[in-house]
């Protein structure tokens, strides 16, 4: 190559068409080769002579700067720009140039920032659509991997696994062996996510796939992932090896996501040994590594300060989620181990209003796992999650009733460590021995006396007289038996309506609702075997709406709910209301006084007043 601008073969100079090409392809080479800096300087020079010219041959340069891959969590600009335009050039075209240069910038969006997420969907969409009306297994897969990662949220293993086989099989037709390992290890991530034991036999699949591959940057991506199963069976020293050691591998050949990966397995390393320092250092690590998150960072160190015993520390983390609006994080495949730590942290501070909305968050894909990416790290059932949420909030029945079904899981996946760590939580709920709390001040140094008209406060000392108000006769009744819930029902003197006893669904719409959902597997059946999304998409949007309508008419056990729940919703609003103003008056008048009933006095459907929850 010579300064000239162009390349001499035999002596003859290639002109810049030919020249893009051959820059192209020895750029695929050197990645291929493990040497992503060489493979990132001949295809900056491709762009810079392909730019503006032929759109076909900037769509090449641009999905080789796409394959050498960016920082999940981590603005992209540049190689975002570059797909972009190149979309822009290939507009219109309906070739599979413009759809794969569509679904590679649809990814690198989902995988970038969370502010860029919401233009992904739209994009891989449109790519599926034009690689549909062509006859290109290998198109039609690259897109549908878009399709893929736009939907990787929790909750939606069942729809990606779908997703993931039929990438596998036209990667197979189009003898794409790289594209199949990929398909492959997406279906296990799935099935794992799911609680499927078939996850091994899929992951074994992709082991030998990808050992025939024999290439540096595919021995480094199945490394990590043996040292995730490694991990999950419990071998937590073999773990950290490989995880170290594939880290090594993944700076040698460039690929841009290895420090995050390495980063992830350690979070399950720290959390396995459970050294205090270890938890603290990884902590501070999270911070620093996940910038792009912070919401996630800041909730994952407050999850290892509370394991580690620091307390103050985890508070302040906490503080920090909350102030940046954190419970509203979006939803990448990194939520449920922001979720997982943030829920150790709430139960460690007894912060109970937050362990609600902790719960509430869960419950919808509590039958599911924590899964960190594609089969990096495996962060155990979401039921043990939910367990511990129930036993922090006084439901001990409960708590073992899902603390069982995680056990049950773990023990299906060969999860060891999750399985020990779950079967600690049932012991610990056998024993009675609910986490110690800091200290509140008893319940008799709090006077709440009616005298006359009026009511009389107190506290250490200081005393105020207020106008009668209902919020302060409910004060009253949970102050008089701490410890004890209460139902907003009762506070509120009302009785459920006389009808309160019928159910939200009668029996003949219960039947009605499960044929549907009996006819819809058979659509999605018959649509998986026609590869057609579009159809597939539509029955599994119907499915989720008319499970989400049985989840909401029935219990858990299947009995069916009935309408008393909307007189309990009314009085839980209205009892709410009225205490907090209570203790909001009492405030004004005794500061110290509002504040302690502020953060011991529970409201919601029951209520209850706990001098100890002083977190």
């Amino acid at each position: 190559m010579n300064g000239g601008g162009g390349s001499s073969v035999a002596g003859d100079r290639l002109a810049d068409p030919d020249l893009v090409d051959v820059l192209t392809a020895e750029a695929d080479l050197w990645l291929r080769a493990g040497d992503a800096t060489r493979a990132r300087q001949l295809l900056d020079l491709a762009w810079t002579r392909a730019d503006g010219g032929d759109p076909h041959r900037i769509g090449a340069v641009a999905l080789g700067l796409d394959r050498i891959g960016a920082r999940f969590a981590m603005p992209r600009t540049e190689l975002v720009s570059a797909l972009d335009r190149a979309r822009r050039a290939l507009a219109g075209t309906a070739t599979a140039a413009e759809a794969q240069v569509t679904a590679a910038l649809a990814r690198q969006l989902q995988h970038s920032v969370p502010k860029d997420r919401p233009r992904a969907r739209p994009l891989a969409e449109r790519a599926v659509t034009i690689a549909r009306a062509l006859d290109d297994p290998a198109t039609l897969a690259t897109c549908l991997l878009a399709h893929h990662d736009v939907l990787w949220t929790p909750g939606t293993a069942e729809r990606r696994a779908a997703i993931a086989a039929e990438i596998a099989d036209l990667a197979e037709r189009a003898a794409d062996p790289e594209r199949r390992a990929q398909g492959l290890l997406l279906a296990a991530s799935a099935q794992l996510e799911a609680g499927s034991p078939a996850f091994r036999a899929t992951a074994a699949e992709y082991e030998h796939l990808t050992r025939r591959l024999r290439q540096p940057r595919h021995d480094y991506l199945l490394q990590t992932r043996l040292a995730a199963l490694a991990l999950l069976d419990g071998d937590v020293d073999a773990g950290e090896r490989l995880s170290a050691r594939a880290a090594e591998l993944g700076e040698q050949v460039g690929d841009g996501d290895a420090g995050n990966v390495r980063m992830s397995q350690r979070l399950e390393v720290a959390r396995a040994r459970g050294e205090p320092d270890e938890l603290r250092r990884t902590a501070a690590d999270a911070v620093r590594w996940w910038v792009g998150v912070p919401a996630h960072a800041h909730a994952v160190a407050a999850g290892f300060l509370a394991r580690a015993g620091d307390l103050d520390g985890a508070r302040r983390e906490l503080g920090v989620v909350l102030s940046l609006d954190g419970l509203r994080a979006d939803r990448s495949y990194l939520w449920s181990v922001f979720v997982g730590e943030l829920a150790v942290a709430a139960i460690a501070l007894r912060d109970l209003p937050l362990c609600t909305r902790l719960l509430e968050d869960l419950l919808p894909i509590a039958g599911t796992c924590a899964v960190n990416g594609a089969l990096v790290c495996f962060m155990g059932a979401h039921a043990h999650t939910v367990g511990n949420l129930h036993a922090a909030l006084g439901e001990p029945e409960t708590a073992r009733r899902w603390l069982g079904r995680a056990l049950d899981v773990h023990r299906r996946l060969g999860a060891r460590l999750w399985e020990r760590e779950t079967a600690a939580a049932l012991a610990a709920l056998d024993r009675d021995r609910p986490p110690p709390a800091p200290a509140g001040p008893p319940a008799d140094e709090v006077e709440l006396v009616r005298v006359g008209d009026l009511w009389r406060v107190g506290f250490r000392g200081h005393t105020a007289f207020l106008r009668d108000a209902k919020g302060l006769h409910d004060l009253a009744r949970l102050l008089a038996s701490p410890g004890v819930g209460l139902p907003a029902l009762d506070l509120a003197g009302g009785a459920p309506p006389a009808d309160s006893g019928a159910p939200v669904l009668d029996r003949a719409a219960l039947a009605a609702y499960r044929r549907r959902l009996a006819e819809l597997g058979d659509e999605l059946a018959e649509a998986e075997r026609r590869h057609d999304l579009a159809r597939r998409e539509r029955a599994a949007d119907e499915r989720e709406r008319l499970l989400a309508e049985l989840r909401r008419a029935t219990r858990p056990g299947g009995a069916l709910r009935t309408l008393g729940a909307t007189a309990a919703e009314r009085a839980r609003k209205a009892v709410t209301a009225r205490i907090r103003d209570a203790i909001r008056r009492i405030g004004d008048s005794v500061p110290d006084l509002g504040a302690h009933l502020d953060r011991a006095v529970r409201t919601g459907t029951v209520c209850r007043y706990d001098p100890r929850d002083q977190a």
